[in-house]
């Protein structure tokens, strides 16, 4: 079952699955990709719960009549125009990687906080500590369409780490075929121009009243564990289940088992596992 919702950024697709009326989980993908990107993990996700799975204006099935004005501050409102769609449902909780990862916690931080049940945050932005490199980085190199085309491949082939899964194969297909789709990539480019903004971050982490599971790959070449992670850790409230997992980027698509075996024990009872020690 597909459900399409009107953003101010384009029709934003997303795929339902899972019985009606079990506890609904809301999964948001990284920059670039899209909702397919879940597939390794969503059988067993959407057994015991429904699940939407959100294509990202530009990506996948999702349109952007103006692909320079997506933004991460863009997609929160579009997460935000998701929420208002489902309807009065129970509590949602957010699974989101990178990119998807910084609007869950946007969500919580923001007028939504009522209907966030809990947040499985993986590898997330947003905890980058931005300076005159990091900026540059976003707008000169990642930034430009001429330069990005030249990386996106190779960025992907590091992140997506030991692609031993179909999914992560077929993630990285995807990936492949970017710098040939001029649309979707300047969406990546202006994402990737938005982490530069004055105004992108998290107002106060740390705040959260909900649970929080992170989970981090110790390989991850684009948010470090040693730095990014660290600073989530720190940064996220003393309540949080956090850990580190031998996988890049991606770890649903690498390690799905793994992915797995922590996610389900969290959604099943948060209380249930031990919040590592900072």
């Amino acid at each position: 079952m597909r459900m399409t919702v009107a953003t101010a950024l384009g029709d934003v697709a997303v795929r339902c699955d899972g019985p009606p009326g079990a506890p609904a989980l809301l999964l948001l993908h990284a920059n670039p990709g899209d909702g397919r990107d879940y597939d390794a993990v969503l059988p067993a996700l959407a057994a015991r719960h429904r699940t939407y799975v959100v294509d990202w204006p530009g990506y996948g099935d999702s349109t952007a009549p103006d692909p320079g004005l997506v933004s991460p501050e863009g997609l929160v409102e579009v997460a935000e125009r998701v929420l208002d769609a489902l309807g009065a449902e129970s509590a949602v909780t957010v699974v989101g990687n990178s990119v998807g990862g910084y609007v869950a916690c946007r969500l919580a931080e923001g007028a939504h906080v009522e209907r966030i049940a809990g947040l499985v945050l993986v590898d997330p932005a947003g905890f980058t500590a931005q300076n005159a490199l990091t900026r540059w980085f976003c707008r000169e190199v990642m930034g430009r369409p001429a330069v990005a085309r030249r990386l996106v491949v190779p960025l992907a082939r590091a992140y997506l780490g030991r692609r031993r899964t179909p999914s992560a194969r077929a993630t990285f297909g995807r990936a492949r075929g970017l710098p040939y789709r001029r649309e979707r990539l300047a969406v990546h480019c202006a994402i990737w121009r938005g982490f530069a903004d004055p105004g992108f971050g998290l107002t106060d982490p740390g705040a959260l009243d909900i649970p929080v599971l992170l989970l981090w790959g110790r390989r991850d070449p684009v948010v470090p564990a040693f730095l990014d992670g660290r600073r989530a850790r720190r940064a996220l409230p003393r309540h949080t289940v956090s850990v580190l997992l031998p996988t890049a980027h991606e770890p649903y698509n690498e390690r799905p088992d793994l992915f797995l075996r922590h996610t389900l024990a969290f959604l099943e009872d948060p209380r249930a596992i031990t919040p590592t020690r900072r």
